[in-house]
Formats: structure tokens, C-alpha cells, sequence
């Protein structure tokens, strides 16, 4: 019942009602541009326009809070090679504000910077500023030290809140806005809000929407923009068709979750997946699509939140350390052909009518889109099975023979003016892409060996075949037409007419998917042959440029430069294969005592003091570690249970002892405690805080870390125990709640278990009971405690009403302090309200039978591991030394940097509990990863020629002797240069 995936059911919901029609909370539109703006960015219901011409939105999302700065130009430039004319960020509130007022925009904060590189490659840009993000970030992006401000409740119309807002925004919003497309930068778009409960698209449902609104209005918001994101799932398109005329805007899905972030690599099945995916976007009538993530990236420093550790790999198109998997490339087809032709796209009509019988096949689904400017139609192959699809277009042509893989989404072209000589009549045959090159358009078409080509062209002039060209064009009558078919190597046709030039390149997939279109000094240039091309320089009339292939693939073969009127070999230049160590020699390891704060002596006079422990974070420490203290004084040896409220992972010291190690969410930890007086140290650490998915409300006592509120202690125990034996009946209505509870019988009263959904994700009532035994010990009081409950619910007890809480995943408690009524058992019953997706009781309810007890007071607590840069307290490793608590590790490495090869290195943290890795100082992250032992990832930029330093944090002091650095081959890459002249 945990409804930690709330927002993708949200979603869901939200899809199903836009096929039926928008209801009053959830909608898909864009509010448009000021005036200022619509000359630069505007819309209408077909289409987006971009300085007046119609452009299809392919946009990348990736985060530059989970990238280095200076790989910023790396990662945005092998998106830009896909295809992806656009790119969509998260501004992080916590990564831009973490301490309170002080507020941090330089080095990979400096989104300004970040934006400018958008720019440079001629990209764009969409905003989604928050103030909520989710994104699997520590607390869903909100700073730390707003949980610690009395009255303060996130998401809604609440002052302390949008205060906070506000001051954030005044900082943010400027940077964005400044680079806005009318004012020269790359933003497009804007979004306000995330995946908020009640407000999407264009709704603006209460004062809280209206506040934010009008903050971002009055700071210079210009270019469109929505609320909450548009289109959030896994298969965004669905099966149906996407236009809508009640829809003032094109279609467009900010968040098509590609992979899922529980995945590193790439799985043999995603990149047909997606594919598919993609084209029924592109087919159905789509605008546009931002693939999340296109480049996830990593979770540096204490950024993640609990469902993930250092690695946002998401299995991506561009993997974490920047290498390319299989969906990049079926990534790269889509967006190549989708903007070759998004003057259809972005101007069209459903004209699958006209088309629907243009082949004839029962298992095939035919698909049209139909502009001013031409058609597109699309076969589709729903199957699990290859599909040879017999396609007839009128009877002067002959019948063409495709074949469908399983899946696939197949694109025809018809009628499509190139120019105002030549109109490509047909294509039956996949067009890959179009380049204009000056006078000359090129056609990418892909086939593989063996395979027909079948293209018709109608020309306007006369028809011209230069000399030396590759023969297989049939002209007559103001038709050209070739056909012909694939060889084992790309072929180039070239025909003329009235000085207008097509030229077309045909190729296989292989080939196409190393085939690159760059843009350069106002032209247009083709380089086929190269896994990858980054960046290329056009100077003097020569070409310089960087290419890379896999580090386990095979060496690229001829690269052809295609200009505008002519193509030619480019020379390849290798470095000279040098041979190095996958593994690097690490020097003897160092320790150093990070348990020194657990010591009766050590002098904790600076440190956070209050009278009952509090949260974690409360001293402004942002890391997930932290030491609380505090003197007891026993009266008489024994076992002794401790109750604090907290979490998560927690290591009680006595007098510098290691006693007992616990989950501080159970409640409470029972250990052996001697007479008299003890200094009580409590380490605790947690794994990442919530993402806080769907939350309104207060976040004060949501998700607590360390140790919080009152600590009681008393001999004996343990006192908490878990109730059982739940049963469930329906009720009809929310007022039902005011009837006697229904009489107890199994007939229609059934067995629950905790976590389950009985409303079938849908609004629903119902009553749950159960029976709390009478408690040994003779308490004179018994706290129910209530983790969460789905989402509203009354308490009763012994058929008494006795408490209300309203909203789930917020902890609460009801007390029972009656003697008589402790004497026997107790009737306790629920009744519960859920309005939306699963309901029930969340977690399990507890009974908490410790009566009076002795509080634990004058607590001090210190964030944080220590200084792991620190210089002092450093010793030799010795042999089998074995350590009690936490400890920092260090050695020294030197990585081989061999010429010509660009290689990823990750640390292996083999043998250790938990915990943080630093390379020169750079904190890498938590560990272990939670998608498998795939190592930390060191960005290239943070490793240094000579000697570099790893230091390592571990919370139970494991030894690091497993520990190791080691190359990543499958990511890594070999690099070369290209020459040749234009």
C-alpha cells in the first residue's frame, strides 16, 4: 500500500481520462507565450513553431546536478548526435539552496553556464523549476531545513511555505528567465510544480497555483508554460490517437519514462521497445516527447534519495559514464526522421482513413498523418512475429514488399514537396532522414542487403543524372523513379532538376546508425563510419575532428564525408595501441578512528544541544550520518529497553563500547546496562531521505532520520509488539463512519493483511478491526502507534471514538491510559476513507505497553562522519585489525592514461557495510548501490595524472582489503582524429 509509486498511477489515471475527455484537475494544456515572446515560441493545436517554423520537439532529459561541470559539453553533445534538438532539466531547490539564504550558482551549480553550453549547440531548453521535483533526489529537491520551520506545510496555499518560495524563486527564476529564447538563450519552456495531486497543464485549482503563477509572471516568465508536466508514463502514446480538438496546443509527453531507474546497462529487449514506443508518438500525432532519462547520471555527495545510491544510471541511452547503449541509436532514428519531416508532423491531420487500405493484411495497422506539404503513413506490426507487408499504392506503380520485425513502426512518404521541381511522389522504401545542403537535399534511406529500394520522385524540369553517379534511375515523363537494390556497401544516387539537387545515400542499419549529421559554419555535413563523432572543427578548409568507438568493439572502417556536392574519404589516425592494467595498484590502506565522538572523554561543548534528541539535519548538516550523546545514570544492573522515535540504522556505544545496533523505525532496542553512571553515544545513518511523491502537507515528522523526540528507558522489555489478526468489511459511504460498527461475523468480515489494497485502487470506505491482548506487566498506559493509515481514518476503541487523523504516509498515536480498560482485551477498529489509488493500512500498527519510564534528557548531537580531507589521525592498516564502529580508509592510486583510449574507472567497494567513497575530494556517493555491484563511477574529470587519493567512510568500520579501482570496459572507449579537406 506504500504509495510510493502514486505519481506513475497518477499518471495513469491521467492518460485514461484524456481519451475520454479532461476533467476539471488534470489536463494536457500550455498556457501560450507573452506576445513578447510568441514571435520565438509559439504553438498552436498541430504544432510547435520556433522562430516561425514548425519544429518537432526531441528532447533529451538529463539533470546538471548529477553531471560534472565539465562534462556538461560531453554529455549535452552525444545527445545532440541522436538527434535531440531539445534538452529538459530539473533545477534542484536542495542542490541551489541546501543551506538556508545561502544560495549557490558557480561550478555545477552554474545553471547559467549550463544553459549557455544548451545555447552554443543550437538546442533548447525546458525549465521545470519546482519548487517540488521528485526525481529520486533526497526529499524530492526540498532543503533539508524546511522540515525544522514551526507551521510549515509544503504544496499548498501556506505562507511560511511560499515565503521560502519566493526568496528561492527570486534567485532562480532570473537565471532561467534571462535565458529565455526571446532574450537570445535556449528556454522554451517552463514548468511550474511537479506531479502535484491536484493542478496539471493549464489548472490552476487554488491560491497556491495562483501564488506560484504570479511569482513567476512577475519575474519575467515569458515563453509557455504548465503546471505539473504533461503525459507522464511509460507508453505515453497509449493505442489511440493523440489529436484532440478541444486541445489548444500539440500533444507532447514531458516525461517518457524510458528504462526505469532500477536498472544499469541496457537490457537485449529496450531499444525495440522504446522504439515502438517512440514511433506510436510519432504516428498517432504527437508534437513532441522528453525521454526520462535520456542520461541519467550519478547521485554525488548525499543526493539520492532511498531508493537508489550513487548510480541514476536508468539504464539509459547515454550510460553514466557517458557510453552509448542500443536505444541511443533507435533513440537517433526516430528523432532523425521525426524533424526530417516535421513540417508534416507539426502541421497534420489524421488521414489514416485515406490510407487504410494500402495494405492488405489483417494483423497489420496502418496509421497517416496528412499536411499541405505532404504524407506520412505508417505500417505497424503489433506482432510477435515478422510481418512481410504487400504494400499497393495505385496501379502504376508496382507492389513493394516490406518487412515488418516484431514491433516496428514502419515509414512511407508520399507527396512530399523537396522543392519546387521535385516532389518525392513515394517512398516505399525507409527514409531514415532529410538534409538540406544547400542546393542539394540528401535522403538517408536504410535497407539492408538484399533488400529492394523503391523510390518515386516527380520532377517539375528537366531531369539531369550527373556523370559519375551510381547508375538505377528510370526517368520518363516527368517521373523519376529508382529502383533498385541494397548491396553490401552504402551506395550514392545523385539526379538534378532545374538546379535543384537530390541526392540519395542508402545504407544499412549498422551503417546508418554510424552515420552522423553536423552542423557546421551555417552547413550541413554528412560523416558515415564512425560509432561516434564528438566534436568537429571546420578551419581553412580542412576538417578536424574527435571520433570514438567502443573499448570491446571493433576499429571503425572508411569514414565518407558528404558535402553539398561531393563526398570523399576522411584518413583516419589512431594512437599506437599502448597496453595497460584494468586494475590499479592501490598503496597499503590508512585508517582513522571516525568513532572518536562515542568516547565518555571527547568534548562535545560545541556541539547541537536540546533537551530531547532531534532530527537528523537539525544542526544544518546535510550528510546521513550523525552522533548524539547524552550521560545515564542506572540504578541497577540489567536489561534495559530504549524507545526513541527516528530512523534509520543506528549503533548504541556505552562509555566507547560497541553494545547493540538496531533499526531505529522498530521503536526500541533492548541491551545489558551495568549500575551507575554511563556516557550513551548513538551513531546513527540512513540510505537517503523520501522523494516525498504526491505529499502535501507538513514534512516535519515525515520520514525522520537519527533520532527524534523523547527517549524513555526502563529495565525489562522489550515493550512493542505488532497487532495481528485484522479483519476487513466494505462499507457504502463516507458517512457511514457516524452507524454502530458493524457486528463481528466471518461472513462478512474477512481476514486483511496489512499492506494490502481492498478499494481496487479506487475511492472507497470500509471498517477494519482487530482484537490487542491484554499486555503482561500491568501497564498503566498502552500507545497505539500508526505508522500510516490510507488515507483518512477514525479510531475506535471498544466501539468508542477516540481519535481522527487525516492523510497517509504521517505517522500518529493514540493512547489508552484507562486502567480498567488495560485490564482486558481491547476492541480496536478503523474506519477508513481512500479517495485515490490504493487504500488500507500501510504499514504495520504497533502497541507500546512501556507505561512510565525514565526520559533520557540534555542531549548534544555532531553531523557527520568528520572531515575526510583531514590530515591528523591518520595510522598504518595493521593486519587483521578489526574496529567497532565507524572509520575513515585512505590509499593512493595511479590510473593509466594511455593515448588514445578514454577509459572509465569505478570503485568496487567490496567487503564494506555502508557508506561514502571521496576521489581528490570528491564524493562520489553512498554505497552499496542498490541495482547490483556495478562500482562507483569516477568522472574522468575529477582523476589526475600522478597520484590520486580514495578515501573511504564505512558506518560498521569493515575492512577495505577487498576494496578496488577498477576500468569499466564495456564503457570504455577508444578515441581517434579525422582529417580530410571540404
Amino acid at each position: 500500500m506504500n504509495k510510493r509509486f502514486y505519481t506513475a498511477l497518477l499518471v495513469f489515471a491521467m492518460l485514461v481520462v484524456s481519451n475520454v475527455g479532461y476533467s476539471q484537475a488534470i489536463n494536457d494544456h500550455i498556457f501560450p507565450a507573452q506576445e513578447s515572446a510568441k514571435s520565438f515560441i509559439n504553438f498552436d493545436n498541430k504544432g510547435f513553431l520556433i522562430n516561425g517554423k514548425r519544429t518537432f520537439l526531441a528532447s533529451a532529459g538529463l539533470d546538471y546536478a548529477r553531471i560534472p561541470h565539465q562534462l556538461w559539453h560531453d554529455r549535452l553533445l552525444r545527445l545532440k548526435r541522436a538527434g535531440f534538438n531539445c534538452v529538459e532539466v530539473y533545477a534542484f531547490w536542495n542542490f541551489h539552496e541546501p543551506h538556508e539564504g545561502k544560495f549557490e550558482f558557480t561550478g555545477d551549480h552554474d545553471l547559467n553556464a549550463f544553459l549557455s553550453i544548451v545555447k552554443s549547440l543550437n538546442m533548447y531548453a525546458i525549465a521545470r523549476v519546482g519548487p517540488y521535483a521528485c526525481a529520486e533526489w533526497d526529499l524530492g529537491g526540498y532543503p533539508l531545513w524546511l522540515k525544522f520551520k514551526p507551521g510549515l506545510r509544503v504544496r499548498e496555499d501556506n505562507p511560511e511555505f511560499e515565503k521560502y518560495v519566493d526568496r528561492f524563486f527570486d534567485k532562480l527564476l532570473p537565471v532561467v528567465f534571462n535565458q529565455q529564447i526571446n532574450k537570445g538563450g535556449p528556454v522554451i519552456l517552463v514548468q511550474l510544480e511537479n506531479e502535484h495531486n491536484n493542478g496539471w497543464g493549464t489548472v490552476v485549482p487554488d491560491n497556491y497555483f495562483k501564488h506560484l503563477q504570479s511569482k513567476a509572471l512577475s519575474l519575467g516568465l515569458q515563453v509557455p508554460y504548465f503546471f505539473s508536466g504533461l503525459h507522464h508514463a511509460s507508453d505515453p502514446a497509449g493505442e489511440g490517437s493523440l489529436d484532440d480538438p478541444k486541445r489548444p496546443n500539440p500533444w507532447f509527453s514531458t516525461e517518457f519514462w524510458s528504462v526505469w531507474y532500477s536498472q544499469y546497462g541496457a537490457k537485449p529487449t529496450d531499444s525495440a521497445v522504446y522504439a515502438r514506443r517512440t514511433w506510436k508518438i510519432i504516428a498517432h500525432g504527437g508534437g513532441g516527447y522528453n525521454y526520462y532519462m535520456a542520461h541519467g547520471g550519478s547521485n554525488f555527495g548525499y543526493t539520492n534519495n532511498d531508493e537508489d545510491a550513487a548510480s541514476y544510471d536508468y539504464g539509459s541511452a547515454v550510460g553514466q559514464a557517458g557510453d552509448l547503449r542500443p536505444i541511443y541509436y533507435g533513440f537517433k532514428r526516430a528523432a532523425i526522421f521525426a524533424r526530417s519531416f516535421q513540417d508534416i508532423l507539426e502541421n497534420c491531420t489524421d488521414a489514416t482513413a485515406a490510407y487504410k487500405d494500402i495494405a492488405v493484411d489483417s494483423s497489420l495497422k496502418v496509421t497517416a498523418r496528412s499536411a499541405d506539404i505532404g504524407d506520412l503513413v505508417f505500417l505497424d506490426n503489433p506482432g510477435k512475429k515478422v510481418l512481410k507487408a504487400v504494400v499497393k499504392v495505385d496501379n502504376d506503380m508496382p507492389v513493394a514488399t516490406v518487412m515488418l520485425a516484431p514491433g516496428e513502426i514502419y515509414p512511407l512518404g508520399h507527396n512530399y514537396i523537396i522543392s519546387n521541381q521535385i516532389t518525392l511522389n513515394w517512398a516505399l522504401t525507409r527514409i531514415y532522414g532529410l538534409v538540406k545542403q544547400g542546393n542539394t537535399t540528401t535522403v538517408l534511406v536504410e535497407a539492408e542487403r538484399g533488400s529492394p529500394i523503391m523510390l518515386y520522385f516527380k520532377a517539375g524540369g528537366k531531369v539531369t543524372i550527373p556523370k559519375g553517379t551510381t547508375t538505377g534511375f528510370k526517368v520518363s515523363d516527368g517521373n523519376v523513379d529508382l529502383i533498385t537494390t541494397q548491396g553490401d556497401k552504402p551506395s550514392e544516387y545523385t539526379f538534378e532538376v532545374g538546379g535543384q539537387c537530390v541526392r540519395i545515400l542508402t545504407m544499412d542499419a549498422k551503417t546508418m546508425d554510424k552515420t552522423w549529421l553536423v552542423e557546421q559554419a551555417g552547413a550541413n555535413v554528412i560523416i558515415s563510419g564512425v560509432s561516434y563523432l564528438a566534436d568537429v572543427k571546420l578551419q581553412n578548409g580542412q576538417l578536424q575532428a574527435t571520433a570514438e568507438y567502443p573499448l570491446t568493439g571493433k576499429k571503425d572502417g572508411q569514414v565518407w564525408l558528404y558535402k553539398s556536392n561531393s563526398s570523399s574519404l576522411l584518413k583516419s589516425v589512431y594512437q599506437s595501441d599502448i597496453k595497460y592494467n584494468s586494475n590499479v595498484s592501490l598503496s597499503p590502506w590508512q585508517s582513522k578512528n571516525a568513532s572518536i565522538y562515542a568516547t565518555p572523554t571527547y568534548d562535545d561543548t560545541n556541539w547541537f544541544s536540546s533537551a530531547d534528541p532531534q532530527q537528523m539535519g537539525a544542526d544544518d548538516n546535510l550528510t546521513a550520518d550523525a552522533w548524539y550523546r547524552t550521560m545515564v545514570d542506572v540504578l541497577a544492573s540489567g536489561k534495559y529497553t530504549m524507545q526513541v522515535d527516528g530512523g534509520d540504522r543506528a549503533t548504541a556505544f556505552v562509555d566507547g563500547r560497541k553494545t547493540v545496533q538496531w533499526k531505529v523505525r522498530e521503536g526500541e532496542v533492548t541491551f545489558d546496562l551495568e549500575k551507575g553512571k554511563h556516557m550513551l553515544a548513538v551513531f546513527t545513518a540512513h540510505d537517503g531521505r523520501d522523494k516525498l511523491a504526491a505529499y502535501i502537507g507538513s514534512i516535519t515528522d515525515v520520514d525522520k532520520k537519527g533520532l527524534s523526540g523523547q527517549v524513555q528507558l526502563k529495565q525489562g522489555g522489550p515493550f512493542i509488539s505488532t497487532i495481528n489478526n485484522w479483519y476487513f468489511t466494505k462499507a457504502e459511504k463516507a458517512t457511514d463512519v457516524k452507524n454502530n460498527i458493524p457486528a463481528f461475523d466471518t461472513l462478512s468480515w474477512k481476514k486483511y493483511k496489512i499492506g494490502d489494497d481492498v478499494f481496487n485502487k479506487q475511492e472507497g470506505f470500509g471498517w477494519f478491526q482487530t482484537t490487542i491482548p491484554v499486555q503482561g506487566g500491568n501497564p498503566n498506559k498502552l500507545t497505539i502507534n500508526f505508522r500510516s493509515v490510507d488515507e483518512d481514518a477514525t479510531v475506535f476503541i471498544n466501539g468508542k471514538q477516540v481519535a481522527q487523523h487525516k492523510g497517509w504516509n504521517s505517522p500518529f498515536t493514540v493512547e489508552i491510559n484507562d486502567t480498567s480498560t488495560l485490564r482486558k482485551p481491547i476492541m480496536l477498529t478503523l474506519f477508513i476513507e481512500n479517495y485515490s489509488n490504493e487504500g488500507g493500512i500501510d504499514q504495520p500498527v504497533k502497541v507500546n505497553s512501556i507505561g512510565d519510564a525514565t526520559v533520557l534528557h540534555n542531549w548534544k548531537m555532531f553531523g557527520g562522519p568528520g572531515n575526510p580531507d583531514a590530515v591528523d589521525g591518520w595510522s598504518k592498516l595493521a593486519p587483521k585489525t578489526s574496529f567497532s564502529g565507524p572509520q575513515f580508509f585512505r590509499s593512493q592510486f595511479t590510473v593509466p592514461q594511455p593515448k588514445g583510449k578514454h577509459l572509465i574507472w569505478r570503485v568496487h567497494t567490496d567487503g564494506l557495510s555502508y557508506g561514502s567513497v571521496w576521489i581528490n575530494s570528491h564524493n562520489l556517493g553512498r554505497y552499496p548501490e542498490k541495482i547490483g555491484n556495478i562500482g562507483m563511477y569516477i568522472p574522468e574529470c575529477w582523476l589526475k595524472a600522478g597520484i590520486n587519493q580514495v578515501v573511504v567512510y564505512d558506518e560498521n568500520g569493515n575492512r577495505p582489503d577487498k576494496v578496488s579501482i577498477r576500468s569499466e570496459k564495456k564503457a570504455g572507449r577508444i578515441t581517434y582524429t579525422l582529417q580530410g579537406k571540404l
